[in-house]
């Protein structure tokens, strides 16, 4: 009986390890089923992902490609984001790759494009084939990628208007002359980038400018030698105008008479003087870059020359017959005296004579756009090329709208007003730019200057900070007290108004001035911002002058 209940108790569990042998073939069988399906989205996964990154970065080129030709040619920065989205394999197929540059022109029927004028949005949306994902239906996963980039073009600086500087044969009221200092004359004497000498001595031997921007040859452009260096200037042609002409006023150095010859011409120990260059280019997006595509429409070179004529002095000038550009170089007057109303030896029809053409009778036809105007003083090879050229330059079109004459981000100025104050067009800040930083910088301010004061486009003083020559910051990022917030500065006492002792002296030194601009800043057409200056008894004064809104001029923001 034992022997019996003991062969079925073994066929029992005979059965039993059969039954379950089978159940861990099945479950193993359903586990490898699940881990070869988690294999094949980890590789759909990753595969979707790489791709995901490559679209990702076509969106960003096409976008930067074209945002900086907005906001003027916003067909020119569609056709070229949709260029490079292309160089990157991404093309507008049907029922395929879609590419999508969308612009401020585009939010009234599409609110997912840009309302900042100065950004463009590219949004590239590309099937990608998957591997094991098919054998569950998916054949193709459609990855959309967007980016926006923004383009902030350098702030127009000094002038609204056809012309840079004093014009004594139109009565502007400018306040200053176009500026520019000979290649070894110190940074001392006002002119930030292009003296080559930190301080005094100005010679080739003389302690390098560590913000100097030297004359650099560079290749032939047009078949003329370009060169690099010096200030640029913008002329604005809008679109609809035609046949740009560009005319400078007292363009040579003149040598002899220290600021009573043409406006205001300084020689600096004896020297002969410098040789200035103006070069004008085409238009191209990036204005402040004249290598990158700009093609050199006109260049002049200005040799220095002597302002009296044989036999004359500055109390005793040559009247003797010869023509009217004898004459007026044989005979100083002051600039600032015209401008101001007072007598002059001078017919108006005599100082329009001061004009030259560029190129002489030279008519430019290359478009809507900014033309960059590059002023540079001629390396000398020598020591004794020096002195300080002041000048004007104006521009006017054949037909449709007028030009605009503008410093680009920085300029170099003669000051020179009788009154006690004077107001500048500091710097033209569009509505863009709300929320940002405004930076000014200030060189070699002081010279006599009791305080100045920065007004935005609706004559509102906004608050600043600013800093002090030995560094401090003053304003509402100190805190310290008795500062007023308000950007109206004085320069009569101690800074800080508190009793601290304050470096006050700017001369041969920077301010700083920084200003948060509003979130709901609003300008309509007239965004200038103004900088009024306070110089009792008038200004003598040569000064540099920078603004500049805070960050890349090219980036992405999404």
């Amino acid at each position: 009986m034992r022997h019996r209940f003991s062969k079925i108790k073994h066929h029992l569990i005979g059965q039993s390890d059969h039954k379950e042998s089978g159940a861990v073939l099945i479950l193993m069988a359903g586990m490898i089923m699940v881990l070869l399906g988690m294999t094949a989205f980890a590789v759909d996964f990753g595969w979707l992902y790489w791709n995901g990154t490559k679209i990702q970065h076509g969106a960003d080129a096409a976008a930067l490609a074209g945002v900086i030709y907005e906001p003027d040619l916003s067909a020119t920065a569609k056709t070229n984001a949709l260029e490079v989205a292309k160089v990157n394999g991404y093309v507008n197929t049907p029922g395929g790759t879609k590419v999508t540059p969308l612009d401020y022109t585009d939010l009234a029927a599409n609110p997912g494009a840009v309302s900042n004028a100065n950004q463009l949005r590219v949004t590239v949306a590309h099937p990608v084939q998957t591997f094991f994902m098919k054998v569950f239906g998916v054949d193709t996963v459609t990855i959309e990628k967007t980016s926006v980039a923004e383009y902030v073009l350098p702030l127009a600086m000094g002038s609204d208007e056809p012309f840079f500087g004093q014009d004594p044969t139109n009565w502007n009221s400018s306040n200053f002359w176009a500026n520019i200092h000979g290649y070894y004359t110190g940074r001392t004497m006002g002119d930030r980038f292009s003296s080559q000498c930190k301080d005094g001595g100005s010679t080739s031997s003389c302690t390098p400018n560590p913000e100097a921007r030297p004359t650099s040859a560079a290749p032939d452009n047009n078949g003329m030698a370009d060169f690099t260096g010096g200030y640029l200037y913008g002329i604005e042609v809008p679109k609809g105008a035609s046949g740009l002409t560009v005319e400078i006023l007292d363009g040579p150095f003149y040598r002899g008479g220290g600021d009573k010859v043409l406006v205001g011409d300084n020689p600096q120990g004896g020297s002969v003087g410098p040789t200035t260059i103006f070069m004008l280019y085409s238009p191209d997006p990036t204005p402040l870059n004249t290598t990158d595509g700009n093609k050199l429409l006109c260049k002049v070179e200005f040799a220095p020359r002597d302002a009296y004529m044989p036999g004359a002095t500055s109390s005793t000038p040559w009247t003797g017959g010869g023509s009217v550009d004898e004459y007026l170089q044989a005979t100083p007057y002051t600039a600032d005296s015209i401008q101001n109303g007072a007598t002059s030896s001078k017919t108006y029809d005599e100082l329009g004579d001061l004009w030259d053409q560029m190129c002489g009778s030279s008519v430019f036809d290359a478009g809507e756009g900014i033309y960059p105007l590059r002023v540079v003083i001629k390396d000398p090879g020598t020591d004794d090329e020096r002195g300080l050229n002041r000048f004007s330059m104006r521009a006017s079109t054949a037909s449709g709208p007028h030009p605009r004459f503008y410093g680009l981000g920085d300029m170099a100025i003669y000051a020179n007003f009788t009154t006690s104050e004077a107001t500048f067009n500091l710097a033209e800040v569009p509505n863009v730019h709300a929320g940002k930083n405004l930076v000014i910088d200030l060189w070699d301010p002081d010279s006599g200057n009791n305080g100045l004061t920065v007004k935005m486009p609706d004559g509102t003083i906004p608050d600043c900070s600013w800093t002090t020559p030995s560094g401090a910051r003053y304003g509402p990022v100190s805190g310290k007290p008795g500062i007023a917030d308000k950007c109206a500065l004085s320069f009569t006492g101690d800074f800080d108004n508190d009793g601290n002792s304050a470096t006050k002296d700017f001369n041969n030194d920077a301010m700083q001035i920084r200003i948060k601009i509003p979130d709901d800043y609003s300008c309509d057409t007239k965004c200038w911002w103004t900088l009024t200056v306070t110089y009792p008894g008038g200004a003598n004064d040569t000064t540099t002058w920078s603004a500049r809104v805070e960050g890349n001029p090219v980036k992405l923001v999404e």
